[in-house]
């Protein structure tokens, strides 16, 4: 089942991982319209993304049929469908560094980190890998049961949700 995670005030959900390019963390977190591509048939963007939606190995998971409903063949997110969340990209931050960094404050470089940061490092120590990219979703509290999720070059692994005030 999809959870509202949206309109959490004070809190943020922070990923982390790895990533070649920025161009392939954007891509992966933002939302593709379908309809953009209808007069451009057959665009390849469009016959590639198409493939990727709803994938058959993916049919028994629990929230499956709302994200189908939510994306309801007008757009897609494949951030949100690998982790089972609709998100408004208007509280979202990412960051693709050049190189990896076990350094917190060098990975998650945001407008609100100085808050949260010294929680994950509580959280997590010194046991964290180096990553090079970093993604926050602001007033939305995360709760779900995928933690890592990789696709077309980008892995993310979810480290929790931190109080945050905006």
């Amino acid at each position: 089942m999809i959870y509202d995670y949206q309109d959490q005030e004070g809190w943020v959900s922070v990923w982390v991982g790895s990533c070649g390019r920025w161009a392939a963390l954007d891509e992966y977190l933002s939302d593709v319209y379908l309809e953009e591509w209808e007069n451009c048939r057959p665009h390849p963007k469009a016959l590639e993304a198409l493939a990727k939606v709803f994938l058959p190995e993916n049919a028994g998971r629990p929230f499956e049929e709302e994200l189908r409903d939510c994306f309801n063949g007008e757009g897609y997110n494949q951030f949100g469908y690998d982790f089972g969340l609709v998100f408004d990209e208007d509280f979202r931050e990412a960051e693709v560094l050049d190189t990896p960094t076990k350094d917190l404050e060098k990975l998650i470089p945001f407008s609100e980190s100085s808050g949260y940061v010294p929680l994950i490092r509580e959280q997590y120590g010194d046991t964290l890998p180096a990553y090079n990219a970093a993604v926050a979703l602001y007033n939305f509290r995360y709760t779900g049961g995928v933690k890592e999720a990789r696709h077309d070059g980008v892995y993310l692994r979810f480290l929790g949700c931190y109080p945050c005030e905006l």
